[in-house]
This record gives structure tokens, C-alpha cells and sequence, in this order.
């Protein structure tokens, strides 16, 4: 494994190395994204050497899934990282929201808050998240109001749908309707649009 992880290749090569199945090339990819991720992740309690494992494991077989994407920008060994911490922080949010109750959560985001958060007690920005809560509560069906409120919560797409008993395709057509009536709906109310965006992605 040592000597797999000092290998390096130029960019070509480990696309056609990947690509043609070579052991060499497939040994210096998994150490890297192994080294990479216990060095990403070494502040984190609840990783162990079994989940490095088993997240070096998934993340490589996204990078393989994906070698048609890999454009060239930058070094290949870095593009292969930022699929391995995405996969492997996503893994981490499923585990946290795999025993969580669900239901109480959606239920507990959608009850208007008794008192405004800090964010909401004044500027522009209040106004606009407040606007926000309402469209929300008044623009979009049950199914869409809990396919955004668990977004906006940082709640993994693939744990939504298991919920709510539907596919990771379909939820995100739901969530992609109801973002637009939001973004309408805030629009009409007078918001600029560049905001609604980014409070929309930032929230």
C-alpha cells in the first residue's frame, strides 16, 4: 500500500489506466482517496478506520462512474478527492438522519416559529426570509413543503425519499417545482431575484 501510495501518474493515465482495469493505477487510487480522506476527516469522532474503509471503497467506485466527466482542469488526483469527501459526507449525513424521526423534524420546520431568529428580526434580508416562510406555508402542497423544508435542512435527498416513500428522481422534481413557485411567489411579492436565489441555495 506504501509503495501504491507514492505512484503517481499524469492526467491521461489514470483515465486510461482506470479505463482499462490496471491493478497499478487502481492500488494508487484507493490509497490516495484513503490517505486523503483519514487526513480530511482525522477530526472526526465518529469516523473510524472501518468507515475510512468503507467510504474509500464507495468513493472510488464514483470516481470510476464518473471518468467521463473528469474535464482536465486540474490535477486528477484532485478531482478524484472532491468526489471522496462528497461521497463520504454524504454517507456521514444519511448515517446521522438514518434513526432520526423524520416526521417530527418536517413537522417541527414547518410550525411557524414562535419568535423570529435572528436572521428574520430585521434588515432586508428578514423581510425576505419572512417572505419566505409564508410562500411557503401558502404556495406549496404538503409533499413539496416537506421535500424543501428537509433540503433546506440539510437533510440528504436519499433519506428524503426512503421517508416519504419515493425515488431520489422524483423527489427532486418536487423539489424542483416547488422552488420555482417560491421563487414566482417571492417575485411577486416585489423580492429581487438574485436574493430569492441565494437565499434559496444558502438557507
Amino acid at each position: 500500500m506504501e509503495a501504491a501510495a507514492a505512484t503517481t501518474f499524469a492526467n491521461p493515465e489514470w483515465i486510461s489506466g482506470l479505463k482499462a482495469g490496471r491493478s497499478d493505477v487502481m492500488a494508487a487510487l484507493r490509497a490516495r482517496i484513503r490517505d486523503g480522506l483519514g487526513a480530511a476527516l482525522a477530526s472526526r469522532a465518529d469516523v473510524g478506520d472501518a468507515d475510512l474503509d468503507d467510504f474509500t471503497q464507495e468513493a472510488v467506485l464514483r470516481v470510476l462512474e464518473r471518468l467521463d466527466s473528469f474535464r482536465g482542469d486540474s490535477r486528477f488526483t484532485t478531482w478524484a478527492m472532491a468526489v471522496a469527501i462528497r461521497t463520504s459526507l454524504t454517507a456521514l449525513r444519511v448515517r446521522r438522519w438514518a434513526s432520526s424521526p423524520l416526521d417530527e423534524r418536517l413537522a417541527e420546520l414547518a410550525a411557524p416559529p414562535s419568535t423570529p431568529s435572528p436572521a428574520e428580526a430585521f434588515g432586508a434580508r428578514g423581510e425576505l426570509i419572512g417572505a419566505l416562510r409564508s410562500a411557503i406555508a401558502e404556495e406549496l402542497t404538503p409533499r413539496q413543503r416537506q421535500a424543501v423544508l428537509g433540503e433546506l435542512d440539510g437533510i440528504p435527498q436519499v433519506v428524503l425519499a426512503e421517508r416519504l416513500s419515493t425515488t431520489p428522481n422524483a423527489l427532486y422534481k418536487v423539489s424542483h417545482d416547488a422552488r420555482k413557485k417560491l421563487k414566482a411567489a417571492l417575485a411577486r411579492a416585489g423580492f429581487d431575484a438574485e436574493a430569492v436565489t441565494e437565499v434559496l441555495d444558502e438557507s
